[in-house]
């Protein structure tokens, strides 16, 4: 009797990829300078509407070098009340509509939909993101029927304008609580099946840079609810433990946010005017300094507190993939340092087969957070360091007790949630890439 082998099925993917989606944001030169000098290993890119003046060419040249570029239209910031006079206002597709806030009658418009499209073809962008808005609008319940139109006139102006390449993906803003209900996700599935899109982009206001433990529990049930879409998931304006821990339980099919900037999405004042600018107020942005793979960052004179303390130094300039000679270098380059930690810790859980990673995850990723947050909060800067650096002490050491008491807390929800959840639960399907060069290369993330 002759030995039958059975061949392994050599399409069987073991280890999902993961999409790690960079956001360029405002700081498109030092964005440039990290990917010139290869600090920085993107794959995938998104670029806004709104700042496509000074940032076309770069966009251009990523694409040339086999860098996926996917557009965001802007359309859910153009109509807010709050956000329509920020930079997106200088989108290339409003026209004569420059300076207004959008309505749903606009978006019905096949001029402006065509515009759009336009848009995507002249950059060459690989995907664009549908001109969808916030699902929580208070003074308009109607969007979801409105975005799902323009969705399809989208895709047949693309076709029409020679961009048949280009993908849609398929934003859902909204927020964390609104989608927990069982009754909102049909509806929206319902929806979204059916339109011409590849992926499905979740942009959650109140998810936040933290995760706590009944948020994280909450959004990770929520997401796995949403499978049955059949689409690739990705976490927009997400970025550190949130992401991972989605990506690892596999109900995320992989992320995209800036590096330090538009790394959580807030819709609480979607709907009110904008302030005034206080003439007291201090002038210029907030250095946070990232505190490695924590989901956690503090304001430069804090973190040199911190840092400078007995111990500090080894638990605040290193992580598992990454390791700062200095204080004053990490502040220097915080982006630098968190772009290559962000990218080696999601290789890392890439490389992890997908039954193991949600296990993984806990006993490597959760447990270090863990015991560094803990030892961090032991940490006692001097009276004389913090006084020097203009420094709470106080309330520093508040805050870490807090971090550390949090993370211990998030640790057990997600253990928990593991045990119910069992290894062998659905998984969300992999995006692929839209870029002959990725398909040249065998390169999937």
């Amino acid at each position: 009797m002759s030995t039958v082998i059975v061949p392994f099925p050599k399409d069987q993917r073991l280890r999902t990829p993961l999409a790690q989606y960079f956001r360029v944001g405002e700081f498109h030169r030092q964005f440039g300078e990290m990917l010139a000098a290869g600090h920085l290993k993107a794959t995938r890119t998104v670029f806004e509407a709104g700042r496509l003046k000074r940032q076309a060419s770069l966009a251009k040249e990523l694409k040339d070098e086999g860098i996926e570029v996917t557009l965001d239209t802007c359309a859910a910031e153009l109509s807010s009340i709050a956000r329509h006079k920020t930079f997106v206002r200088h989108a290339p597709w409003l026209g004569d509509r420059q300076g207004k806030v959008l309505t749903p009658d606009d978006f019905g418009d096949d001029e402006l939909i065509e515009r759009i499209a336009r848009m995507a073809v002249s950059l060459g962008a690989d995907r664009i993101l549908a001109p969808t808005h916030f699902l929580g609008d208070r003074d308009f319940d109607g969007w979801m029927r409105v975005d799902a139109n323009a969705c399809v006139l989208l895709r047949r102006a693309l076709d029409r304008l020679g961009g048949g390449r280009i993908r849609i993906d398929y934003p859902i803003i909204h927020t964390v609580q609104g989608l927990t209900d069982a009754k909102a996700r049909k509806e929206l599935s319902e929806t979204v099946s059916n339109l011409p899109v590849d992926a499905i982009w979740m942009r959650l206001s109140g998810l936040g840079k933290e995760p706590g433990p009944q948020k994280v529990r909450s959004f990770i049930r929520m997401l796995s609810g949403l499978h049955n879409l059949g689409k690739p998931i990705v976490l927009d304006y997400c970025a550190g433990l949130n992401g991972e821990a989605a990506e690892a339980f596999g109900v995320a099919s992989g992320t995209a946010s800036g590096i330090l900037e538009l790394d959580q999405f807030n819709a609480r004042d979607w709907h009110k005017p904008p302030k005034a600018p206080d003439p007291d107020a201090e002038f210029g942005r907030a250095r946070i300094v990232p505190l490695l793979g924590m989901g956690k960052g503090f304001r430069a004179n804090d973190f040199e507190a911190l840092a400078s303390a007995r111990g500090g130094r080894k638990l605040l300039l290193q992580s598992e993939y990454v390791s700062v000679p200095s204080i004053q270098e990490m502040i220097t380059n915080r982006r630098q340092m968190q772009a290559i930690h962000l990218v080696r810790s999601q290789d890392a859980l890439q490389e992890v087969p997908d039954l193991n990673r949600a296990g993984h995850f806990l006993s490597k990723t959760v447990s270090s957070v863990e015991r560094r947050a803990k030892d961090i909060s032991f940490l006692k800067p001097s009276e004389a360091q913090a006084k020097a650096l203009k420094v709470d002490l106080e309330s520093l050491l508040r805050r870490t007790r807090d971090h550390a008491s949090t993370v211990g807390k998030v640790a057990d929800a997600l253990e928990k949630l593991h045990e119910e959840r069992g290894a062998d639960s659905a998984r969300a399907r992999a995006c692929d890439f839209n870029v002959p060069q990725a398909s040249q290369r065998g390169d999937q993330r």
